[in-house]
């Protein structure tokens, strides 16, 4: 494919939030999920991140910031509402155009990873559980005709 092609393709990652405090509406990070957020940061150090988004809720923040942080970014605020797969459809054109040929962090939740990586892969993603913190999804070439998925994980187990 030729260069010009290859320039409009996204990369996106996509984590779930750390580990959280309790199970109120909007918790932070417990000790452990402050871990995890800095191993992020550490993970992506190099990933030659243009944009971070996080959902509204303090937990994706918080867990985002080290990395946006690391590399001079802001964690933008993305608000989901609605129907989960509408939101992540929608979402994942709007990454692809603000982002064409760039790379994206976008930090999620245990209901809303799995549906924004199936709409940027086009493809099954298995749902997450409440004790998956771990996994980390990068689509390359979102957008494009043959996206590419990669699912690794990252922190201390």
């Amino acid at each position: 494919m030729p260069p010009a092609a290859e320039a409009r393709w996204t990369s996106v990652i996509v984590v779930r939030h750390a580990e959280k405090l309790d199970d109120s509406r909007d918790p932070g990070l417990n000790s452990a999920g402050l871990e995890r957020a800095s191993a992020l940061a550490g993970v992506l150090k190099h990933a030659g991140l243009d944009a971070v988004y996080a959902s509204q809720y303090q937990r994706t923040r918080l867990t985002a910031m080290p990395t946006a942080a690391q590399v001079g970014l802001t964690v933008r605020t993305e608000v989901i509402d609605g129907d989960i797969d509408t939101w992540a459809r929608a979402f994942a054109v709007e990454l692809g155009r603000r982002h064409p040929g760039e790379s994206a962090l976008v930090v999620g939740h245990s209901n809303t990873v799995p549906a924004l990586v199936s709409a940027l892969c086009r493809c099954q993603v298995e749902p997450l559980s409440e004790a998956d913190y771990d996994r980390l999804f990068i689509v390359n070439r979102a957008g494009g005709d043959d996206p590419v998925l990669i699912v690794a994980r990252y922190g201390v187990e």
